[in-house]
């Protein structure tokens, strides 16, 4: 079997070893090739621009196309529509996993508020297509960034997740008690691969590594940092920072903080068991505290 990767980032990284790891052959499609990619059996790097004829050249012999990419700008949604043209006149290509790996979109379609622009319309065109199989990923909140940077490929995100162990703080939207899932990269990565090898998907998959809240989690990284600065920001706040932030970033971290609060990012939790059972079982999803913990006992470990 033979997977394509769109996007050749920290994600990606994941997807690409676990895929690896099961004996598939990767194909990573990126506007650059990346060193840690280079002379590592099993994954070839294929550098595309990524317009339709380079695409499809790209994906021969493949299929699955697995996208990766993260982008804020109207170019995700134009790139996702390439990738889906290219994946209908692919000879190979049979299904397709969008990028959006966030929280429960099945029913809170526009969380954060910026999905509803550039989401919305790839999820129309897969519903308007029936040649390729699809499914979007429900994983709520990645967590990696409960570990420091040294033990993951995650790159520092700032105040967009709530913990953040370099700049020493946490930042808590709303109570902090307000119900969220947490899932790890590389389980969300082994969950992809089972994917990929099992048959009749369904429109939403549901994926969970613990259902805790941002209270939880800052006493599990207060009790090992007791130093970080711990800061509460209200709804009314952030929506003020939503519409009137001095800057795109900060407008865009504001709608992360409120997606928090929304519901959106808590699963359901029926669903994230039904899935378990019938699409993941033999992978162990690890808590918050796992991930600590592994750390704690395997210093030079990447979680």
């Amino acid at each position: 079997m033979r997977v394509a990767i769109a996007g050749s980032g920290d994600v990606a990284r994941y997807f690409a070893e676990e895929l690896v790891a099961t004996g598939i052959d990767v194909i990573v499609l990126g506007r650059s090739a990346k060193p840690y990619f280079e002379n590592l059996p099993g994954i070839q790097q294929v550098v595309t621009d990524y317009s339709v004829p380079s695409l499809v050249q790209a994906l021969e012999g493949c299929t699955t196309l697995i996208s990766t990419i993260l982008e804020y700008t109207p170019t995700f949604t134009d790139v996702h529509l390439k990738l889906i043209e290219a994946c209908k006149q692919s000879a190979t290509i049979k299904r397709f996993i969008p990028s959006e790996y966030g929280g429960n979109i099945e029913e809170f379609p526009d969380q954060p508020a910026f999905y509803a622009v550039t989401r919305a319309p790839i999820r129309q065109a897969l519903k308007d297509q029936d040649e390729l199989e699809w499914t979007t990923i429900a994983c709520g909140w990645l967590v990696d960034y409960v570990v420091p940077s040294r033990n993951r490929w995650m790159k520092e995100i700032g105040d967009v997740f709530a913990i953040d162990l370099a700049g020493k703080k946490i930042v808590i939207p709303g109570t902090g008690k307000e119900p969220l899932d947490f899932t790890s990269v590389r389980d969300l990565a082994k969950a992809v691969v089972k994917l990929v090898q099992t048959p009749n998907w369904v429109r939403y998959t549901y994926i969970s590594g613990e259902k805790s809240s941002w209270n939880d989690l800052a006493a599990l990284i207060l009790d090992k940092y007791p130093d970080m600065s711990v800061e509460y920001r209200s709804l009314a706040k952030l929506e003020d920072t939503f519409q009137n932030g001095p800057d795109e970033m900060t407008r865009l971290i504001a709608a992360y903080q409120i997606f928090s609060l929304s519901e959106s990012g808590s699963l359901p939790p029926a669903k994230v068991a039904a899935h378990r059972q019938q699409f993941f079982q033999g992978i162990k999803f690890r808590t918050p505290r796992d991930l600590v913990e592994e750390v704690e006992q395997h210093p030079d470990i990447i979680v």
